[in-house]
């Protein structure tokens, strides 16, 4: 079954239940689509890429769009012609769209008006790309308006037959290199997503999905999956920076569901006890629960989210190429009594902790954290080592250590991978620090998580000048900013000696012990 198809059941079982809505703060913009204008508008989209662009099967299609009804709408558009949709991450900048597009070979690209600036001047390295489809006002003469396609009449159904394992989406995740891991989910193993996720929290038909953080994340996405397949609605919050437009979009549109990563959950503690927001004002009867994840969540935040919110809270654990978000769960009821548990694997995951040789461990021992569901990952495209060293005997190997107590009870206690997650999204270090070794005036660098109560974990670079050169903290960061996506520069640099040992590895336990009062990669 074609993962669309759910659009196009859903918009003749449903034809005028709202299937998307879209909220614009502090303007009162609001703009909805029914489902079946929702899978109207995907078919004259999926119609106008096969019929006017020769699209067809197994093509690939870049997608790089702030969240809005036109990204749902194009991502379904797409996957309706059994193309494989390429969302990207909004932050990329030209050096990550060559590389997505370099692996790929994409023949179309559908990109919003805010974007031109980063795609123009690489169009010359995107040679597969045949055509451009630009959602706002401002098209380039060479490129094709998408609200040319909105007028089109051809709204036939478009939905092609496909099978289980056929290609849907390629999703890039961080890699221990530094690049961007490219991650092949299937019709299959999507729908399976939205069954798993569907199953946990449970949803229901009238249920309303607070959409607050970018959808071609795992996370936004993977969680959407159950209410996009039983015809429930997602209500977009766009430029989500106060938390104050969350309980407002909750109360008047009835709310039931959300997922917050630490920074959004910190602020919105923040303005409770400090009586800005004040809950009383608002009819939030609607409101079933609030899921954090995505990143370690310190035990105090869930407990002031359980003590001060009308609602449950959930806590999750997920990997993009297990099917993200809701992997593992940890229910309202076992926060407080299991704190530290990332909870029990979900509906239709099997769980193991094990060794180097992958034998199950005992309870209490720590092993490496590996996971079989449906919902895994074909594999990483083109990249049958990676995949066959990732997933062996069925079961992905996430690179995390953990244990299980005696009630089947997960704990994460260590990351093998040296990976910092800050506010939800991951960096790696070498990246950070092959650009700034770069720099004429670093003789040496390492990159290391350092605590931040907003986002968990902040990017700290230790730097190590050449001998009579200067350079500042805001000078690094500036130089990192240059050649990075933004969110990857460090916020903290200190200048001091960097400790390598005698076969020349980074000695960053005894770098965190000093800077942060732990040997270990960060993690509570």
């Amino acid at each position: 079954m074609n993962f669309a198809d759910y659009a196009r059941i859903n918009g003749s079982k449903y034809a005028d239940k709202l299937c998307l809505i879209e909220r614009t703060p502090n303007t009162n913009a609001r703009r909805a689509l029914t489902w079946k204008a929702f899978n109207t508008q995907a078919n004259r989209l999926a119609n106008y890429l096969t019929k006017n662009l020769g699209i067809k099967k197994g093509d690939y299609i870049l997608h790089l769009q702030n969240n809005s009804l036109e990204w749902g709408i194009t991502y379904f558009g797409i996957i309706k012609t059994g193309a494989v949709v390429v969302p990207l991450n909004f932050r990329f900048i030209g050096s990550d769209i060559r590389y997505a597009a370099a692996i790929c070979r994409p023949v179309t690209f559908i990109l919003e008006e805010a974007f031109l600036d980063r795609v123009n001047p690489i169009r010359e390295y995107l040679s597969t790309v045949k055509q451009y489809i630009v959602v706002g006002e401002a098209c380039p003469p060479d490129m094709v308006p998408y609200s040319e396609i909105e007028d089109l009449d051809d709204t036939d159904e478009a939905t092609i037959d496909v099978q289980e394992d056929d290609y849907l989406a390629l999703m890039f995740t961080s890699g221990t290199t530094g690049q961007a891991k490219p991650v092949i989910h299937t019709h299959g193993s999507m729908t399976a997503t939205a069954i798993g996720n569907g199953m946990s929290t449970p949803v229901e038909i009238n249920d309303k999905y607070i959409i607050i953080h970018p959808l071609y994340h795992s996370g936004s996405l993977f969680l959407w999956t159950p209410y996009y397949a039983v015809g429930a609605t997602g209500i977009l919050i766009l430029d989500c920076r106060d938390p104050k437009w969350i309980i407002e979009a909750i109360a008047e549109e009835g709310g039931t569901g959300l997922l917050a990563v630490v920074p959004i959950c910190v602020d919105l503690i923040d303005l409770i006890k400090s009586g800005t927001i004040d809950l009383k004002n608002y009819d939030l009867s609607s409101w079933k629960y609030i899921m954090t994840g995505a990143q370690p969540v310190p035990q105090e935040v869930l407990r002031s989210l359980i003590e001060l919110l009308p609602c449950q809270t959930i806590h999750t654990y997920g990997v993009t190429e297990a099917g993200g978000g809701v992997v593992w769960i940890l229910n309202h009821d076992d926060i407080l009594r299991k704190p530290g548990s990332i909870g029990k694997p979900n509906f239709g995951v099997e769980g193991k902790v094990v060794d180097e040789k992958g034998n199950w461990v005992p309870p209490g021992d720590v092993g490496e954290l590996i996971i079989k569901t449906p919902r895994l990952m074909k594999g990483y495209y083109e990249n049958q080592e990676l995949t066959a060293r990732s997933i062996k005997d069925g079961f992905f190997y996430t690179g995390d250590l953990a244990k299980v107590d005696e009630e089947g009870y997960y704990y994460i206690v260590d990351r093998k991978k040296d990976m910092i997650t800050c506010g939800g999204e991951n960096i790696y270090p070498v990246e950070i620090e092959d650009v700034l070794h770069e720099h004429p005036a670093v003789d040496d660098v390492a990159v290391i998580g350092y605590p931040d109560k907003r986002f968990v974990e902040i990017v700290m670079a230790v730097v190590e000048l050449k001998k009579g050169t200067t350079l500042s903290e805001v000078e690094v960061i500036e130089f990192c900013k240059s050649k990075l996506a933004w969110y990857k520069a460090p916020r903290k640099v200190v200048f001091d000696h960097v400790p390598r040992n005698p076969t020349g590895k980074l000695m960053k336990p005894a770098l965190r012990e000093k800077y942060t009062g732990k040997k270990e990669a960060f993690n509570l």
